[in-house]
């Protein structure tokens, strides 16, 4: 199948994809007042848990001074909260505040009616097909090994 498409139909195609996945985060961020990546947080944080300083930068593919600053801005709206590691004085745990699990699960539960709302005048062949794409679009999309080389 891949070898009948062409390079710029692929492109195209994906293309499309990215443009609504925008538009659709975009919603999300305008409608909740977050960012993408405070949005990504918490949901990370729902569900792994209190998490490091350095495994939320490496998480999230960021330096730990960005890390930083967008944990502090998120705790001044007392969505997460930071507290010291047992083990470590100088280790900060982050973890999910009341108001952040809050509006992350306003978050989902939007993401969800939308999507069923979306999905409902479709074929069930059809929703079967995004749901299976979905839950191969880690490994479709995987970059670990595909780095692009920096020019100099």
């Amino acid at each position: 199948m891949l070898g009948s498409i062409s390079r710029e139909q692929l492109d195209e195609i994906l293309f499309g994809a990215l443009q609504a996945i925008y538009r659709f985060e975009r919603a999300k961020v305008e409608r909740f007042g977050l960012t993408y990546e405070q949005i990504y947080l918490l949901q990370f944080l729902r569900r792994q848990g209190p998490a490091a300083m350095g495994d939320i930068a490496a998480e999230m593919k960021i330096p730990v001074s960005t890390a930083t600053r967008l944990i502090d801005r998120m705790e001044k709206r007392r969505l997460l909260q930071r507290r010291q590691s047992p083990g470590d004085k100088r280790r900060r745990i982050v973890q999910i505040a009341a108001e952040g699990e809050n509006l992350v699960r306003a978050v989902e539960e939007h993401t969800f009616a939308l999507l069923l709302s979306n999905l409902k005048n479709r074929a069930d062949i059809d929703i079967e097909g995004v749901i299976r794409t979905a839950r191969q679009l880690k490994e479709i999309l995987d970059t670990q090994d595909a780095q692009p080389k920096k020019e100099r």
